[in-house]
């Protein structure tokens, strides 16, 4: 055998040898084009791999919203459920209490007769009617209408001890209170601000100028003497 054959077998032999050339040409030719595969491959599988993991991460932080959004939204439906629902206590007591003072304001229309017991009576059921607003005052959350309503209650059955005022003007002074209270309550219920006090009101309370408080929290109310007071 020559030896170029036995180099040539060997892959020794010189480069001018044609076979051998175009041998190391295709050898080098296919490691190349498989260095280009595996980058290919590389460069997909990074590419899969970040869209994988902005997906999961899409998917953590939109469920994470959605779960806040749905307590949030729950959250906000039971306050403005509890709202309404005080909402709707307060409207019932404001109108019970307008029944209760719309009774008063009848009673005290009615001109006093002879009758000393009927007189008491009447005299009995305005603390009663005026404790009942008492308690239904405590449902109304508007404490410049508890206030008002309470102060104008407070005076109906009240007379100083210099009181000059004949029992027909007191009468008058109770039915003045009374529809301011109503005037207030409906002015409530209507969504409206409170009205002005009237002259008669305003004179009633200047007879007690020191029992004029900002709040609700020093009032109290007694029994009159079987109706005495109103002689």
């Amino acid at each position: 055998m020559r030896t170029d054959d036995v180099l040539h077998s060997r892959g020794e032999c010189r480069t001018s040898c044609v076979e051998c050339s175009h041998a190391f040409s295709e050898a080098g030719s296919t490691r190349f084009r498989s260095a280009r595969w595996f980058a290919k491959i590389t460069s997909m599988n990074a590419s899969v791999w970040i869209g994988a993991v902005a997906g999961i991460i899409g998917t953590a932080t939109g469920g994470a919203l959605t779960i806040w959004s749905g307590r949030w939204t729950h959250r906000a439906q039971e306050r403005t459920a509890r709202a309404e629902q005080q909402r709707a206590r307060a409207a019932a007591a404001a109108e019970a209490a307008l029944a209760e003072l719309l009774e008063i304001h009848r009673d005290f229309r009615k001109a006093r007769t002879s009758d000393g017991d009927e007189w008491r009576q009447r005299l009995r059921l305005l603390h009663d009617r005026i404790a009942k607003v008492q308690v239904l005052l405590h449902s109304i959350p508007d404490i410049k209408l508890r206030t008002r309503v309470r102060e104008d209650t407070f005076y109906m059955p009240l007379s100083p001890p210099d009181d000059r005022r004949t029992g027909s003007e007191r009468r008058v002074a109770i039915i003045e209170l009374c529809a301011d209270a109503i005037a207030c309550l409906g002015a409530f219920l209507r969504d409206e601000e409170l009205p002005a006090r009237s002259a008669r009101v305003e004179d009633t309370r200047n007879l007690w100028p020191e029992w004029k408080h900002k709040d609700d929290s020093h009032f109290y109310m007694w029994e009159a003497d079987d109706g005495d007071s109103f002689d």
